[in-house]
């Protein structure tokens, strides 16, 4: 439900396919209810990745935060690796290369929120 408060921003989230990984699965982005003039300061994206399969090794310069929905996979920070597990939250330095493989039986499904350091 959209809220009638001018300084509330609230609505439905839907979600549209932005693009795939290499082997792991589909990506769809969030489509956000804020409105042009007041525009979320953050996006949010959906992705899942395959038994036995791994998302694309990834870097770039905006902040992230995986939050881990369903499945088990380990992730890869640089040189350090870490087994995450649904429920599990990541934040980490997005400028360092970063991917998960999935380790379970079952589809790994994650939520991305992420956005600019307040320096850039």
């Amino acid at each position: 439900m959209q809220s009638t408060n001018p300084a509330i921003t609230s609505g439905v989230v839907t979600f549209e396919h932005w693009h795939d990984f290499t082997e792991g699965g589909p990506v769809h982005r969030a489509l956000l209810p804020f409105p042009p003039t007041a525009p979320a300061p953050f996006e949010v994206a959906r992705w899942s990745v395959a038994p036995n399969t791994s998302n694309d090794l990834d870097v770039h310069r905006s902040r992230e935060v995986w939050i881990i929905v369903s499945g088990v996979g380990t992730v890869t920070f640089a040189d350090q690796t870490s087994v995450l597990r649904a429920g599990d939250v990541a934040a980490f330095d997005s400028r360092v290369p970063h991917q998960i493989r999935n380790d379970g039986p079952d589809p790994l499904l994650a939520i991305s929120v992420y956005w600019l350091p307040a320096d850039d």
